[in-house]
């Protein structure tokens, strides 16, 4: 298996991060104290999945010199984006960072996931931790695909995350 959600995870961070934005993978906020500047947190929160095609059979596709089955399931998938900002910040840098995050998701797509919706919380002090935080999550639309192929005797081989339209 391919660690379909791992990869989907850190594709939106590495997105985030060529685009200008501190981003890591979901985590506690303790690392996050030493850093100076807002830091997004990503990680995968939620996957609703409804039928794909007929018994999520969805057709054959391009396998080098053949062909695999395809098959699948239409998912959303829920991003949990939590920005954290130093005290010095304040609630000012945890909302440019979400602003910064929002535009880059909505037109470049979450690592080739449709961005269909970005939702955030008021943000908040965190006195434990003595940094802001401020709570987003992007509805992102998938497809959840496994293929068989011959060679392997019609088992399946492989499990990915693809984008999908609406």
């Amino acid at each position: 298996m391919s660690g379909g959600f791992e990869a989907l995870r850190e594709g939106v961070v590495s997105l985030l991060r060529e685009n200008g934005v501190n981003a890591v993978p979901g985590m506690s906020p303790e690392p996050a104290r030493r850093w100076r500047e807002a830091a997004a947190a990503v990680s995968v929160k939620k996957v609703s999945c409804a039928a794909g095609g007929f018994q999520n059979y969805l057709g054959r596709e391009a396998d080098g010199g053949g062909e695999k089955e395809l098959y699948g399931r239409a998912a959303d998938i829920t991003l949990s984006i939590d920005v954290y900002a130093p005290k010095d910040g304040g609630e000012g840098a945890c909302q440019r960072a979400l602003e910064r995050i929002a535009e880059i998701l909505l037109t470049c797509g979450a690592a080739g996931l449709e961005a269909a919706e970005l939702t955030a919380g008021q943000t908040e002090w965190l006195d434990r931790e003595g940094m802001y935080r401020l709570r987003a999550e992007c509805l992102c639309r998938a497809w959840l695909t496994v293929s068989a192929n011959r060679e392997s005797g019609g088992y399946f081989t492989d499990f990915e995350v693809r984008g999908r339209r609406t």
